[in-house]
C-alpha cells in the first residue's frame, strides 16, 4: 500500500523542523547533514514489496540503477506520479509509521557511490559544460568574482560556498538518508556491472544478462581526470570531500 505524507501542509510551512516533527521516517532517522531536507528526500527510493531502500546518489549511476530496479520490481504506486522510474518509488516523507517500522526491520538498504574526483568532474561537465540550469549559479559567481568558468573555477566556487547548493556535487556522505552503518551494501560506479548483479541476485534471485545499459548522461569524466586535474583542483577536492574519501574507501591523489 502506498504511503501518505502526514501533515503535508505543516511540512511545507515548517520546513526541516516540521519534517522532523511530523514525518515518521525522520523522527526515527533524524537527518543531521548539511543538505536541505526537501532536496535530500527524493534521493530515498523505497519499495515495500521486496522490501528495499535505495539511496540514490546523483552522478553515481543512479539513473541506471533506478531503471534496472524499476524493470524488475512489481511495485507500482497507487497514484500515478511523473513517468520516469526515479519517481515511481516511495520517498521517506511519504512513509507511514508501519512502513518505517518494516523498513527498519526487513528492508535491504543499499546505495552506489563514485570516486569523488570523477563525480565532481562529471557534475561540472554535465551541468556547466552543457549549460544546464544547475550550472548557472556558478557561472554568475565566476563572472562576479572574475574567476574562470573552467573546472578550476568550479572547484574554487565549491570551496567558496557552493558545495552544498546542489545535490549533483554535494558530498555523497551528506546525501545519505540513513546512517552509514544501516546500509547492507554499498556498490561502486567503478564496478557497476558486478555490483548491480549482486543487487539483482539479492533482491530477485536473477543474474543480469550482460552489462547494464547505461541510462542518463554520460560525460566520460573518468577518462578525463588527468587533463582536468592540476594541483589546485586536487587539493580543493581532497579538502572538500574528506568524508567521501574516508567513509567510502577511495584513495586521495596527492
Amino acid at each position: 500500500m502506498a504511503g501518505t505524507m502526514p501533515g503535508s501542509g505543516l511540512l511545507r510551512a515548517g520546513g526541516r523542523v516540521g519534517a522532523r516533527l511530523l514525518s515518521p521516517f525522520y523522527r526515527r532517522f533524524p537527518y543531521r547533514g548539511a543538505m536541505d531536507l526537501f532536496k535530500l528526500d527524493p534521493r530515498g527510493a523505497y519499495s515495500p514489496l521486496e522490501p528495499f531502500f535505495y539511496n540514490r546518489i546523483p552522478k553515481a549511476a543512479n539513473t541506471t540503477v533506478t531503471q534496472v530496479l524499476f524493470e524488475h520490481t512489481r511495485f507500482r504506486p497507487q497514484q500515478r506520479r511523473r513517468h520516469h522510474p526515479k519517481y515511481q518509488f516511495q520517498r521517506p516523507l511519504w512513509l507511514s509509521p508501519r512502513e518505517v517500522e518494516r523498513l527498519e526491520r526487513e528492508a535491504w538498504v543499499f546505495t552506489v557511490v563514485r570516486d569523488p574526483y570523477s563525480r565532481v568532474l562529471s557534475a561540472y561537465l554535465d551541468k556547466v559544460g552543457r549549460k544546464r540550469h544547475q550550472g548557472q549559479r556558478f557561472l554568475t559567481w565566476a563572472a562576479r568574482h572574475n574567476q574562470p568558468d573552467s573546472f578550476l573555477g568550479f572547484c574554487r566556487y565549491l570551496e567558496a560556498g557552493g558545495l552544498y547548493l546542489d545535490m549533483h556535487w554535494a558530498p555523497q556522505a551528506a546525501i545519505l538518508c540513513l546512517p552509514l552503518e544501516r546500509f547492507d551494501f554499498i556498490g561502486r560506479v567503478e564496478t557497476l556491472d558486478r555490483d548491480l548483479g549482486h543487487i539483482l541476485q539479492h533482491l530477485y534471485g536473477v543474474e543480469p544478462g550482460g552489462p547494464a545499459v547505461r541510462a542518463g548522461t554520460n560525460t566520460g569524466a573518468s577518462s578525463r581526470l588527468d587533463e582536468a586535474y592540476g594541483p589546485e583542483e586536487r587539493q580543493i577536492v581532497n579538502r572538500l570531500y574528506t568524508d567521501d574519501f574516508e567513509r567510502f574507501g577511495y584513495a586521495r591523489r596527492l
